[in-house]
């Protein structure tokens, strides 16, 4: 998808519409089965990919061969979701979790380099991935309910929170009072 701009094309040169017919299939790699829509990222030769029920996989990008696979143990209950993206950032994959956490892995191991909690809030959902930018690791989370979402900020380093915002204004808070008097947790 071209970086941030989540363009939908390739720039190469060596892509064109006269030989775009000729590409084949180089290697194929099963995933776990049920949701899956992400979008696989690519960097010094290997391939790093989401697979439903909080995996993550690196593959050697030229043959297929896994590198490694990291599987989050999820606690009893949590619902499963799909995710759109994964992010990489230095030296480290960050994947966004079923139960709200966030998790940075080492690039070239899978192993984990920290494990942070976004937060507790009942309700909230992760429909995408997270978002690198300027050391900083951005996730948006869904509401199940009324209520507004959120979005979560932690340091790509330690994995500390540095912020959250709420994308729908609270009573009392800028922008807030502009919803007629409909209470905060039914906007």
């Amino acid at each position: 998808r071209r970086r941030h701009l989540g363009l939908g094309y390739s720039p190469l040169k060596q892509l064109d519409t006269a030989n775009v017919g000729r590409l084949t299939i180089a290697w194929a790699q099963a995933l776990p089965p049920g949701v899956d829509m992400a979008e696989p990222l690519v960097r010094d030769g290997v391939l790093y990919a989401f697979g439903y029920g909080d995996n993550v996989f690196a593959f050697d990008a030229a043959s297929g061969r896994q590198l490694w696979r990291y599987q989050r143990q999820l606690p009893k209950g949590v619902r499963l979701d799909g995710r759109k993206t994964i992010a990489l950032y230095g030296d480290k994959v960050y994947t966004a979790t079923s139960d709200n956490h966030m998790v940075a892995l080492d690039a070239k191991t899978g192993r984990p380099v920290w494990d942070v909690l976004l937060t507790a809030r009942q309700g909230m959902r992760i429909p995408g991935g997270p978002l690198a930018a300027d050391g900083v690791i951005m996730q948006v989370f869904a509401n199940n309910t009324a209520g507004g979402g959120l979005i979560v900020a932690v340091d790509a380093e330690t994995g500390k929170k540095l912020w959250e915002f709420d994308t729908v204004a609270k009573p009392g808070t800028l922008g807030g009072d502009t919803w007629n008097g409909e209470p905060g947790d039914q906007r």
